[in-house]
């Protein structure tokens, strides 16, 4: 590698690391990306749940469901639309696992929390984190979209005037 690319590489790995920072202490992203980190407790809990005999059927069931629409290529919103695409799964994914432990005795359920490193209260949040972020992505779009109607029709507009004035 050259002097060159290691230096943009290192400006770019800056770059994120500010990013990130600014991201943390975002009111809705921040939630969301603290969210994120748990994922891999999330996976452990219920993989755990669908493994314990001591579960009720329906609540491993909303578990399998919800694995199962997270992986089928069948979704709300499409996965290939970056964040957007992966809301609709991680909701559903939350929401299954808090039935599962509301359905589950709490002393079958708590002990499987513990290993997990995951409170009921974390999952509230992060089902909180989901919505909120959803939300916001969704009037970001929306803003976006109406900037881009706006200042496109101001642009045919000027466009058109210029073009009928020359005839």
């Amino acid at each position: 590698m050259n002097f060159r690319a290691s230096l943009r590489s290192s400006d770019m790995v800056q770059s994120l690391q500010r990013l990130s920072r600014v991201a943390q202490d975002h009111p809705i992203v921040g939630p969301y990306l603290e969210m994120v980190t748990r994922l891999p407790m999330y996976a452990r809990l219920g993989a755990d749940l669908a493994r314990d005999p001591d579960v009720p059927a329906a609540a491993k069931a909303s578990l399998v469901a919800a694995g199962a629409y997270a992986i089928s290529p069948i979704d709300l919103v499409p996965g290939i639309i970056p964040i957007a695409g992966q809301m609709d799964d991680l909701a559903a994914l939350l929401i299954a696992i808090r039935f599962a432990v509301r359905m589950t005795p709490k002393e079958v359920a708590y002990p499987h929390l513990e290993r997990a490193g995951i409170t009921t209260q974390q999952i509230d949040d992060d089902l909180k984190a989901v919505r909120d972020t959803t939300i916001w992505l969704a009037r970001q779009v929306a803003n976006g979209v109406r900037s881009l109607a706006t200042n496109g029709a101001t642009r045919v507009s000027a466009n058109f005037r210029r073009w009928t004035a020359r005839e």
